[in-house]
């Protein structure tokens, strides 16, 4: 295990890391990965979907979600102004409600960023491409409908992925 003060930086080779004098071992807890990684601990607020939810109620869990905790500050990336000050309003109860699930948590701040919120599902694209004549010749000879239907569609996407 790494004394605490021990420099480490995610991402390094043990090569570039045995050269640049740091450790070649990295951190032995994930605690010690957190706080070592200045990304990594700025990327999550340890705060489950569930209990930000149960904070902040389902309409503004939506719009919302905590991007990091520092000192006891929670910082809580919302989409516009609007949406700050709506959270602004609430901000003693939630803060109530985040301690009350074993949050240490004291201060709401808001970073305002357009966009998508990070947490909903990607949308995906699904292509299909025509099928040749000579597969859909072969296709037709199938008997069961249902497996015919199946083989035309992945063969549909399969050719879609592969282009012309």
């Amino acid at each position: 295990m790494l004394p605490p003060e021990t420099p480490y930086r995610v991402g390094m080779s043990e090569d570039r890391r045995a050269r640049a004098g740091l450790p070649v071992t990295g951190p032995s807890t994930v605690a010690q990965l957190l706080s070592s990684s200045p990304m990594l601990s700025a990327r999550f607020a340890h705060i489950g979907l569930a209990d930000w939810k149960r904070a902040v109620g389902e309409r503004l869990a939506q719009k919302t979600y905590p991007e990091r905790t520092q000192e006891g500050v929670l910082t809580v990336r919302v989409p516009s102004s609007t949406w700050a000050q709506e959270l602004s309003l609430l901000s003693e109860v939630v803060l109530e409600r985040l301690r009350g699930a074993g949050h240490r948590v004291q201060k709401l701040r808001f970073h305002v960023a357009a966009g998508k919120n990070p947490l909903e599902p990607p949308v995906t694209v699904v292509r299909r491409a025509v099928l040749p004549s000579a597969l859909a010749a072969c296709l037709a000879r199938v008997d069961d409908p249902e497996l015919r239907a199946a083989i035309a569609e992945a063969a549909s996407f399969s050719l879609a992925r592969k282009g012309p």
